[in-house]
């Protein structure tokens, strides 16, 4: 389950989330089954964060850095990653179903399992 207390920190918007983030560089953001849906997250500094099992559906990840996070079975339909940093995360069975993903980096990320955008 996820950390309430991360979950209120990003519900209070980007620009506090990414300051927290600096002023925290070693907490890992748990943010396991977190009800992320249509949240803006455009240029959020989710690197390393645990999101397995997150709903992100149609959340705009736009730019947004999620290199090495865990993105295991994470619900992605129709989320915008576009320009989005994935390098070395796992999304493992992740659902992409309708998901934009131009421009994103996926330099050896974990996709095994996951559905395709289409």
């Amino acid at each position: 389950m996820a950390n309430d207390a991360h979950v209120a920190m990003l519900s209070k918007g980007v620009a506090a989330w990414n300051a927290w983030r600096r002023e925290n560089p070693d907490i890992v953001p748990d943010l396991r089954r977190a009800d992320l849906s249509r949240a803006n997250l455009r240029e959020a500094d989710l690197c390393g964060a645990l999101l397995s099992k997150a709903t992100l559906r149609e959340a705009n990840l736009t730019e947004a850095n999620l290199g090495g996070a865990h993105l295991v079975e994470a619900d992605l339909g129709g989320a915008d990653l576009g320009g989005a940093s994935l390098d070395l995360a796992s999304l493992s069975g992740a659902h992409l179903h309708r998901a934009s993903l131009s421009e994103a980096e996926f330099f050896r990320a974990d996709l095994s399992g996951a559905d395709g955008p289409q």
